[in-house]
């Protein structure tokens, strides 16, 4: 009985605090709480923000890279139909002679 009378008198003073709170007390603690719930609801956003900023330059990227990879691919086949061995072979087979300064070289 001595517990739940110490426990009613607690919850008592407690109401009565509570209800002896001032307007400025009462503005100053609600304003803490707006402020709180505005600063969780903007650490979401600016999260959620984060992940899709990163998620597009992940791909970003991904397409650099295939476009670069693309460009090699280019850039060896070119090399390959431009050797000097295949154009003097191509020039015999059409009855051109081989002639050193007529041959450039384009990059």
């Amino acid at each position: 009985m001595n517990n739940e009378k110490r426990t009613q008198a607690v919850t008592t003073a407690l109401q009565n605090r509570i209800r002896t709170f001032s307007r400025i007390e009462k503005a100053f603690y609600s304003a803490i709480i707006v402020t709180a719930i505005t600063m969780a609801v903007s650490i979401i956003y600016l999260q959620s923000r984060k992940l899709q900023l990163q998620q597009e330059i992940t791909s970003l990227n991904r397409q650099i890279s295939d476009k670069k990879s693309e460009l090699n691919n280019v850039k060896q086949e070119v090399n390959e139909l431009s050797r000097r061995d295949r154009i003097v072979d191509i020039a015999g087979k059409n009855g051109l002679s081989n002639r050193n300064d007529n041959i450039k070289k384009v990059d």
